[in-house]
Formats: structure tokens, C-alpha cells, sequence
């Protein structure tokens, strides 16, 4: 993996990572859990397979944090629209896809607003994938989540430059690769970049999020 990506962040997460470390955060997990559920990230593939989805479940995860963490919100009925149309789906999604949707839906705003602040990507754990194929989720989560904020529509004017450096971080990140696929410091980088990830989403969460609701407008 390229050393430049981390050692190029435009944004300083020093502050950020203490007070989290202070409220008790964990680092980096790779499940998704919230106050009540938790998505493995393989039933979530093997579903996708199932579904015919053209995106991963990384990926989709990467756009619901972005679009929330804009400050935008969505119903149900938004919700499966949009996942749909990111997934690339022909129809609506089935009864099973659409169970677990909501839960992805739950499961990140609990995340992003809650005070537990628990909030994890939703990445393949270690014992489920090669480096290769984590890192590969990483980008694909990153590009997701920049997806999911421009498409949030709450995006007027000027940016503020916090989040702006957070979002050129995560464009770096969207292009993440291993230079060599046997470096023993792959899996170090690769935590080291899930967490800058993880950190990032909540920072422009905070940042995007002062005037809005946190619980905002769930699904109904």
C-alpha cells in the first residue's frame, strides 16, 4: 500500500482521535453495530450475490454515511429508491434485501448521532478476506461515502475547510492499493487508514450536522 496516502492527510485528526479515545471509542471493529443489530459484512455479500447487486456492501455503506453525515435524511420508500438505483438493481429490492436495508439505514445514523459514538465501517473481517480484498472495500467505502455527499444535495456554497480536507483525504483513500501484496506492514496501513476513515465520517458528521436534528428523520 502506498505510505503516501497516510502520510499525505491534509486533515489533522489528533484532536478528534483524543476526544473520542476520552468518550471511550473503539477502534476500528469490522462490523457494523448498532444500539440493537448487527450486519455482518458476509451475510450482507452473500445476499448482494444473491440480489444481483452491482455494488458492494461497502460501497453502499460508504453512500448512506456520506449522504447522512452531509446533513441530508430520507424516508423508507427514499431510501430503497435510492439504494436501488446505486445497486443497480432492475427492481425493487425483495423482501429480505429491503429487511437488511433498513437496517443499514438504523445501524448508521445510530452511529453517526449516537452518544456512544460506535460508529465502524462496513469492511470483511480478517479471517474472511486477503489484505487485497479489505483494501479493495476500503476504496470502494471511500468513494461511496464521497458519492453519498455530493448526492445529499446539501451542499450550498462554500464547504467548510475542515470537511473539505476530510474529503480529499477520502478521495486519496478511494484510490488506495497495496504496492506489494506480501508487506508485512499491509494490515498496520490498512488499520491505520480504516480508522482515518471512520474518524473522518464523524468529523464531517459534527461539522455538517450543528443545525440539523442527529436523530433526524428516520425511517418511517
Amino acid at each position: 500500500m502506498a505510505v503516501n496516502v497516510l502520510s499525505g492527510l491534509t486533515h489533522d485528526y489528533s484532536v478528534w482521535r483524543r476526544y473520542y479515545a476520552v468518550q471511550g471509542v473503539r477502534m476500528t471493529p469490522l462490523r457494523m453495530t448498532g444500539s440493537d443489530m448487527t450486519i455482518d459484512f458476509n451475510d450482507a455479500a452473500d445476499l448482494w450475490v444473491e440480489c444481483g447487486c452491482f455494488q458492494t456492501p461497502s460501497a453502499l455503506h460508504g453512500w448512506l454515511t456520506g449522504y447522512l453525515a452531509a446533513g441530508a435524511r430520507l424516508t423508507t420508500d427514499m431510501w430503497l429508491q435510492e439504494a436501488q438505483d446505486y445497486l443497480e438493481l432492475e427492481e425493487a429490492p425483495n423482501e429480505k434485501l429491503a429487511a437488511l436495508l433498513k437496517d443499514f439505514y438504523a445501524g448508521v445514523l445510530t452511529g453517526l448521532a449516537g452518544e456512544a459514538m460506535d460508529f465502524v465501517l462496513l469492511l470483511p473481517a480478517d479471517e474472511d478476506a486477503d489484505i487485497d480484498e479489505q483494501v479493495d472495500c476500503l476504496a470502494q467505502w471511500s468513494k461511496g461515502f464521497l458519492d453519498g455527499f455530493g448526492a445529499s444535495g446539501r451542499i450550498q456554497g462554500m464547504v467548510p475547510a475542515d470537511v473539505m480536507e476530510v474529503l480529499q483525504d477520502l478521495d486519496a483513500f478511494s484510490q488506495a492499493q497495496l504496492d506489494d501484496p506480501q508487506d508485512p506492514q499491509n494490515e498496520i496501513l490498512y488499520l491505520e487508514l480504516a480508522e482515518h476513515a471512520r474518524v473522518a465520517a464523524l468529523t464531517v458528521f459534527y461539522a455538517m450536522n450543528q443545525q440539523t436534528d442527529k436523530s433526524g428523520k428516520t425511517l418511517h
